[in-house]
């Protein structure tokens, strides 16, 4: 059990680590903000059910302009009770860092010409999956379970809500609170275990980089 722990911790860390060496790229946060202000715009939008969505397409450019500066607001709060802000900033938050992290490794792998990396300071984990394909079918997994999530199922507007009720005749706004509650929640595991995943690939790709670069100039100064 404790082997079990101390296995569970060291990837963390090394996941930790990933994400501080990441975010010291320029073009991770200009990844990261890009994701995080269309994906949270979006589910901010989808807080009140496809109203929003719908008066979007049906009014006109002005229109269109209020109705996403309002769902940009409240991504920040303006608006929104704490609990609903909370998720939603939360699942923005995750799948910001997920998408930046893809493309900083994707871009690592490609500059370094390399398919796989193995981790020194966690070998007995073996190889890497350095599978984009997964990565990417990780983001569409969450955006999918954070947007059927989302909404509000006490007022009947989650978008679980209409499907339910083609089902259960009555007591599916309950029904849909508590499974709308469990899609979000499920959501929440898969977008940390994906960015726990990636982020350590992302360490192991810079810090082999890092030696490299130094294993180079060593050869270049003996010369």
């Amino acid at each position: 059990m404790e082997q079990k722990f101390l296995k569970w911790w060291d990837g963390f860390r090394l996941s930790a680590m990933g994400i501080v060496l990441a975010s010291k790229k320029r073009k991770f946060w200009l990844v990261f903000l890009v994701s995080f202000v269309i994906f949270g715009t979006l589910l901010s939008l989808l807080s009140g059910g496809m109203g929003a969505i719908n008066l979007f397409f049906a009014t006109d450019f002005g229109g269109k302009m209020k109705i996403i500066g309002d769902g940009f607001l409240s991504l920040f709060g303006v608006g929104k009770t704490f609990p609903d802000w909370l998720l939603t900033f939360s699942i923005s938050l995750l799948q910001a860092l997920l998408i930046a992290l893809i493309v900083l490794v994707w871009k690592k792998k490609r500059s370094n010409n390399t398919a796989n990396y193995v981790s020194k300071t966690n070998s007995r984990k073996g190889k890497f999956d350095t599978d984009n394909g997964s990565n990417v079918q990780s983001v569409g997994i969450i955006a999918g379970l954070a947007i059927l999530g989302s909404g509000c199922p006490t007022c009947g507007t989650a978008l679980v809500t209409p499907m339910l009720g083609a089902v259960f005749s009555t007591g599916s706004y309950a029904i849909a609170g508590t499974i709308s509650g469990v899609i979000t929640f499920l959501a929440i595991i898969v977008a940390i275990i994906s960015v726990k995943k990636v982020a350590e690939e992302a360490y192991v790709i810079m810090i082999d980089e890092e030696w490299r670069k130094n294993h180079k100039k060593e050869k270049s100064r003996e010369k």
